[in-house]
């Protein structure tokens, strides 16, 4: 597997930053290797080496969209120190040592909603992109 470099930014289609390479900072990865979604790893290698691009991507091509089976009610005592506010993203420890995020849906006074689902499900996203190496 090709290693390919590259700088990028990452945004809400609303222009909310999502995630960035710092400046001078370099990712990289083994292409193929699944680190990245398929249809993002082919904006990112359709991008000449040395160029940029910006590519506009819906949904489905990204993170899909939020699935109801992901929502959940839960405890209130479950929670913890934490006290939850509607659209807070919590990250929470799995038995196996791996964690995952949730997005508060709605609190009342014994039970919170959450959606397990990945937060970037639902929207379109902008990638732009330098190929470096």
């Amino acid at each position: 597997m090709a290693q390919v470099g590259i700088q990028f930014s990452l945004w809400l289609s609303d222009g909310v930053l999502v995630d960035q390479t710092e400046a001078g900072e370099i990712m990289t990865f083994s292409a193929g290797d699944g680190q990245w979604l398929p249809a993002l790893e082919a904006f990112v290698l359709s991008v000449p080496m040395g160029e940029t691009g910006q590519f506009l991507i819906p949904p489905e091509q990204a993170f899909g969209f939020p699935d109801p089976n992901q929502i959940h009610w839960v405890p209130m005592g479950d929670m913890g120190l934490i006290v939850p506010e509607v659209n807070q993203i919590i990250e929470f420890n799995l038995p196996n040592g791996d964690t995952t995020a949730a997005r508060v849906l709605a609190v009342d006074e014994d039970l919170v909603q959450l959606d397990f689902s990945h937060p970037l499900a639902g929207h379109e996203l902008i990638l732009e992109v330098t190929r470096v190496s």
